[in-house]
């Protein structure tokens, strides 16, 4: 969901594969001992989007605390009527609030725990319909420092994580449900070698499906940092690279960062594309 990730495969549990890491792993920002404010945007085909805004803060001696906004959604989708008139646009859009909590326990072994409020509105333009649902959602997630410059992370994500809809006001056969996200267990590995990282992911969803990501991570000139990664998703690898500018300001008080990302969609989606930027102070 952000420019960093796009270079890693959408590896997201450590804080050096993404800027959003908090969301799916909450004790990666342990270890992350600046204040820091990141955002991000991905526009994909059919007229689709992800934004993404966080800050960050330590929290004197061993904690950290962490909240943020993503919102993802689809412009312009044509309605139609019981005859197939076009009958105006309708409008796709979710929010969701994001609080992640962290704490390290040793040098080397931290835990955390973050909590999502979801919300999801289908509209349209002559108000002639709007749809909300709610919900909410935890995870956990435990990072160990197990090796010299070897990391391992696990996380538990989307715990009881639905949207809950009542439609009795819309529709007249209404009624209340909701719409379940997949819990998953997600693992992985970050090796550091120096001038290069190597990182790995699996994540198993309880309905059967799992996910396999790998990136490589360059830190080798610089200010430019260089990442490219892959994910196997239902059999498909999607491909993706970003890059990182990061310079300094106010005599190294101040670090900003802009990123840049391109990853391969789904077989005839097109390529997704990625801008962020943020600083730490």
């Amino acid at each position: 969901m952000d420019p960093l990730a796009s270079g890693t495969g959408g590896i997201t549990l450590f804080a050096s594969t993404s800027d959003n890491a908090y969301t799916q792993n909450p004790s990666s920002q342990s270890w992350v001992e600046r204040r820091d404010f990141n955002a991000g945007m991905v526009n994909l085909s059919l007229d689709r989007y992800i934004y993404s805004v966080s800050t960050g803060m330590p929290m004197p001696p061993t904690a950290h605390l962490k909240i943020g906004l993503v919102a993802a959604g689809t412009r312009g989708i044509e309605a139609r009527d019981s005859r197939g008139y076009y009958a105006g646009d309708l409008t796709d859009t979710e929010m969701t609030y994001y609080l992640a909590f962290s704490n390290r326990f040793t040098d080397r072994l931290s835990f955390g725990l973050s909590f999502k409020l979801l919300s999801k509105q289908l509209s349209s333009e002559e108000d002639w319909l709007d749809l909300k649902g709610s919900g909410f959602g935890a995870g956990v997630g435990v990072t160990y420092k197990a090796t010299k410059g070897g990391t391992l992370a696990i996380a538990i994500k989307d715990w009881n994580a639905a949207y809950k809809w009542k439609t009795q006001d819309v529709f007249e056969r209404g009624g209340s449900y909701q719409d379940v996200f997949p819990m998953s267990l997600a693992y992985g590995w970050h090796q550091n070698l120096g001038l290069v990282s190597l990182a790995v992911e699996h994540d198993h969803f309880f309905i059967g499906e799992d996910i396999f990501r790998a990136a490589v991570l360059f830190q080798g000139l610089k200010e430019l940092k260089l990442n490219a990664g892959a994910s196997l998703e239902d059999g498909n690898i999607l491909p993706g690279v970003s890059a990182r500018y990061d310079f300094t300001l106010r005599g190294g008080a101040t670090r900003i960062h802009i990123d840049l990302g391109i990853s391969g969609g789904a077989p005839h989606e097109g390529l997704r594309n990625y801008l962020g930027w943020g600083m730490d102070f």
